[in-house]
């Protein structure tokens, strides 16, 4: 991965904590993490920028009056999958997750 996807991908990452979506928008988030997640442990570059892509459009884009008022902050459960994947990318290379690294490489706890 080069360093400008990952920066990108810390940026998305660190920004997540201040959205207030709708539950349905934070669906779309969750599910984008999850990408993210086997995508970096895959050492998938195309699906880890495609992911990271997914997650930034799940955002909030705009604020409405309805919207707001039925708006939540981060659920713990994305929180620390937020987390773990800036832990993640933050690390030195030599320990950054490969394929096969977490889980066995197949389904885990966010799946």
């Amino acid at each position: 991965m080069d360093e400008e996807l990952r920066q990108m991908a810390l940026e998305v990452l660190e920004d997540i904590a201040h959205w207030s979506l709708r539950s349905s928008g934070w669906e779309r988030v969750g599910r984008g993490l999850a990408d993210m997640e086997r995508t970096l442990r895959a050492a998938d570059v195309t699906g880890f920028r495609r992911a990271v892509a997914d997650v930034e459009m799940a955002g909030p884009h705009r604020i409405s009056g309805v919207e707001e008022a039925s708006s939540l902050p981060v659920p713990e459960v994305y929180r620390e999958r937020v987390n773990e994947l800036i832990h993640d990318l933050q690390a030195p290379r030599e320990e950054r997750p490969s394929a096969g690294a977490v889980n066995g490489g197949g389904p885990g706890q966010h799946d």
